[in-house]
């Protein structure tokens, strides 16, 4: 007589480890989404950082800042270069000098960054000849809890009405210019 015993697992005992694990995937798969979110805003922060620098350079070479953009808003006029276009090259090509290679936003959307889901770097709002010497350099941050963004640290930078913009167009705004 032959003992014969069934060896294996259940219907259910499988969907219940299937379910265990689609679980614990989607708890790391936050978790590493929230990780990259952070990372790309600690690079906005830093790469705008190492821009302001190479315009403080050029500012102590040429006594005024690059041009925010095509004629005729080269200075004192609200005039942007944005990082999602070539107008982002002639900055690079002003801040070569001082900067091997200009960063682009790390997603870097077809739109400015004051827009809801629109990551980019602007640089504009130069100062020259009838404003002071200032510029205005902003990215969009993604995390709602960056303690950097505009909303948490109150606004730096005033153009000639002295209004803060920032609270306008987006909590989420990086301000990176040093006035």
């Amino acid at each position: 007589m032959s003992c014969f015993k069934n060896k294996g697992f259940t219907l259910i005992e499988l969907l219940v480890v299937i379910a265990i694990i689609s679980l614990l995937s989607s708890v790391v798969m936050a978790s590493v989404a929230s990780s990259r979110m952070k990372a790309r805003d600690a690079k906005r922060v830093e790469d705008l950082r190492q821009i302001r620098n190479a315009l403080e350079l050029y500012l102590d070479d040429h006594g005024y800042y690059p041009p925010s953009g095509a004629s005729p808003c080269d200075w004192d006029c609200n005039g942007y270069r944005y990082s999602y276009n070539a107008s982002w090259n002639a900055l690079a090509a002003d801040l070569a000098p001082y900067l091997a290679t200009l960063p682009k936003d790390p997603i870097n959307s077809a739109c400015a960054p004051w827009g809801a889901n629109c990551y980019s770097y602007t640089y504009g709002n130069v100062g020259r000849t009838t404003h002071k010497a200032q510029y205005d350099l902003t990215a969009h941050l993604e995390d709602p809890g960056n303690p950097a963004r505009c909303a948490v640290k109150g606004w730096r930078f005033m153009w000639n009405n002295g209004t803060a913009w920032c609270g306008i167009y987006s909590g989420q705004i990086y301000e990176a210019s040093t006035y």
